[in-house]
């Protein structure tokens, strides 16, 4: 896995933790206790007293949302502690990981890049979009600058493994120009596809406005969803992730 994979890894195991324990501290005292007497499981709520002494109080059908909510307690409680772990282990990883700059080996300014499969079209000039450029913010390979970060994790995973790439280049749609995300150069045939991620699709007027028409248009000139042409999204609570993005490079890009 590449550092910045593993940064925004990080970022998105920091973010669940953190939710995680916002949530176990809306959660009711105590643990659940399940029995099973006569081949049927009972519940329990379980407290412990002030002297250190348990005491336990079954939870029947008039209790059954108590009940689970101690489940969901249960479960948040051995989440966190997986997602702990994993993060301290990542950290410790990136404690000792020695970073080289061999990025710079395949930039088009590198001195090696005569000697490597150098494809010049994605640094070619091309129509690239000039709406708001207020929200080009965060900061991506090749010296892009895009509009959120979820637009740069899927740059970076791109330049990491090699990929040629043009970002909001210019596409004629039957006489309408649109500028999608990202027009990629598949590995090994040459092949043009077009990558569009969908940032706020939990947003009626955005789902309306953005994904339905640009949809319909791209299917209208011959851009099909999983030929070519990739479609990621997100909602508010849930974020594009890293394992998201390989994939879909492994399966529509790379040979």
């Amino acid at each position: 896995m590449k550092l910045n994979d593993i940064n925004f890894l990080c970022q998105s195991k920091e973010k669940e933790i953190s939710n995680l324990r916002k949530e176990l501290s809306k959660c009711p005292q105590g643990t659940l206790v399940i029995c099973n007497i006569n081949g049927k499981n009972r519940y329990y709520h379980q407290k412990k007293n002030a002297d250190g002494s348990y005491s336990r109080h079954y939870l029947g059908k008039d209790n059954i949302g108590l009940a689970r909510h101690l489940a969901r307690k249960t479960y948040i409680k051995n989440k966190l502690l997986d997602l702990e772990n994993e993060l301290k282990s990542i950290r410790r990883y990136l404690s000792v990981r020695k970073k080289t700059d061999y990025k710079q080996l395949l930039t088009k300014d590198s001195i090696y890049k005569d000697l490597f499969a150098y494809d010049s079209w994605e640094y070619e000039p091309y129509d690239k979009s000039t709406s708001h450029p207020e929200a080009l913010i965060i900061q991506a390979p090749k010296g892009d600058i895009v509009r959120s970060k979820s637009e740069a994790l899927i740059a970076n995973a791109l330049y990491d493994r090699g990929i040629p790439y043009r970002y909001e280049c210019g596409l004629d749609l039957g006489g309408y120009i649109i500028h999608p995300d990202f027009t990629v150069k598949k590995v090994g045939s040459g092949e043009i596809i077009i990558w569009e991620h969908f940032g706020k699709v939990d947003d009626p007027e955005y789902f309306q406005k953005n994904v339905v028409w640009k949809l319909k248009k791209y299917i209208e000139n011959g851009y099909i969803p999983g030929k070519n042409l990739i479609i990621t999204w997100e909602t508010k609570n849930t974020p594009l992730s890293i394992e998201e993005v390989s994939k879909m490079i492994e399966h529509y890009i790379e040979e």
